[in-house]
């Protein structure tokens, strides 16, 4: 099922696989499992299932090139970016922009 971009959330693990995506352009699952081991060591079947999560909500798409699946990214990183900001400024802001810089003048 894809989604609008407009909606897409990540999660913190999502976006540790999105930014390994954004900075190769393109990558297989296990081009994303090797990047993401050098900093801890994370699971290929975990990476896999995750990205096709990522693939369900309309972030990453892919093509088969031989045997592998290539994905690339459909959400860019401006607008995962501008996704999570409008996010918070709605579940803790109440929609309020101006309360989120208040807050943040604050501390």
């Amino acid at each position: 099922m894809k989604r609008d971009l407009d909606s897409i959330i990540l999660t913190r693990q999502e976006l540790q696989i999105m930014k390994v995506v954004w900075e190769l352009g393109n990558a297989t699952v296990k081009e994303v499992c090797d990047t993401m081991s050098q900093m801890k060591p994370v699971a290929y079947t975990t990476i896999l299932t995750l990205m096709g999560i990522l693939e369900e909500k309309g972030a990453l798409v892919h093509t088969r090139s031989g045997r592998a699946f290539v994905y690339s990214p459909l959400l860019s990183r401006q607008q995962a970016t501008r996704n999570q900001v409008r996010d918070v400024i709605n579940r803790f802001f109440d929609g309020r922009p101006d309360a989120l810089i208040e807050d943040v003048l604050e501390h």
